[in-house]
């Protein structure tokens, strides 16, 4: 799941086809395909503030990406099929990519020492069982906490991590700090720490300021709000499964809407597209988005490190259930019903 972090999605980064030489920030990954000549995937980056995602266009088997960043940071390239593969870049650099349509895991990045970490990363965690990867990245970061590998394998492990070992967040923070003492993610990190439990059953949600389709601000909890249960969803349009999500999501209200509140908050940067899929609900579904996507104050309020996160709170704020599945939220609603 994409946190999808600290994410912070704003305005386009250049794409070219050709193009002429980058300038001092600027960086190029020139890829190749064995098995797709022609077709389009998606890419982009987490990390960069000037970052959103663009169209990768492929032609005889090639594709060349520009941008321009300040920093080595994480770029995410996006298959139809939901397969992500990463690859850092860095001002001035030219990256080598390429892959076989048929083992896209196997993909090889060439050109910086971030990229070959990974590739090493990726083949050492190739061998383990999946529940043991969280601790083949773990000691990865300790082993290479001045790589910008280490920080991104620390979000994607540790802060995307729905059930997280607020222990190891700690120690991992404490290694990281000292080479990346301005880091957006290490600060959001503290935040978790700070807030952690916020989201845990049994605990009162807080009243989060909210903002609504026409950019209108109000509390989630104030007088006019009288149902025995409210469902809250957090998402956003930028997952890969968000039109799926969100149909189901109104399906569920359809069955329920008459007696339970049905709040979707997003964590969006761009109200457009968010927009776009919401514009339907706006009399059913109580939509809210700030446009701060992983920035939002409501991140480090409520401690959320994934989505979607479902929530079923009842009359008094209480927090009854969490999950990342809404068919659970659904079956723990029915038991608390009858």
């Amino acid at each position: 799941m994409i946190k999808s972090l600290i994410y912070s999605l704003a305005s386009m980064t250049t794409l070219l086809l050709i193009g002429c030489g980058h300038s001092g920030n600027g960086f190029t990954i020139e890829g190749e395909f064995d098995g797709m000549k022609s077709g389009e995937l998606f890419i982009y980056s987490p990390y960069n503030p000037n970052a959103t995602i663009d169209t990768l266009k492929i032609a005889d088997s090639r594709f060349e990406y520009r941008g321009e960043v300040y920093d080595t940071i994480p770029y995410i390239i996006l298959f139809p099929n939901a397969v992500e593969q990463v690859v850092f870049v860095s001002p001035g650099k030219t990256i080598e990519y390429s892959a076989a349509t048929n083992d896209l895991k196997n993909y090889k990045v060439e050109g910086s020492e971030e990229n070959e970490l990974m590739m090493q990363f990726r083949k050492d965690i190739s061998e383990v069982k999946e529940s043991d990867v969280p601790n083949v990245a773990k000691q990865y970061i300790l082993d290479n906490p001045q790589s910008a590998v280490a920080l991104y394998l620390f979000d994607k492990f540790f802060l995307q991590n729905s059930n997280p070992n607020f222990a190891d967040v700690k120690q991992l923070i404490s290694v990281l700090r000292p080479y990346n003492s301005t880091s957006v993610l290490l600060y959001s990190a503290d935040a978790m720490l700070d807030n952690a439990g916020a989201l845990t059953e049994g605990k009162k949600l807080k009243n989060i300021e909210l903002t609504n389709t026409k950019k209108v601000k109000r509390k989630l909890w104030n007088e006019t709000d009288n149902t025995d249960y409210t469902v809250v969803m957090f998402w956003a349009s930028w997952q890969r499964n968000s039109y799926d999500l969100m149909y189901k999501f109104r399906n569920f209200q359809k069955e329920y809407g008459e007696i339970v509140r049905f709040v979707a908050i997003s964590l969006d940067n761009q109200r457009y597209r968010w927009e776009d899929i919401v514009r339907r609900d706006s009399l059913i579904i109580e939509h809210y988005c700030d446009g701060l996507a992983w920035s939002s104050p409501i991140v480090n309020e409520l401690a959320l490190e994934a989505i979607p996160t479902y929530l079923l709170v009842d009359k008094k704020h209480n927090i009854t259930y969490k999950s990342d599945d809404m068919e659970k939220i659904k079956e723990k609603l029915k038991k608390q019903l009858h």
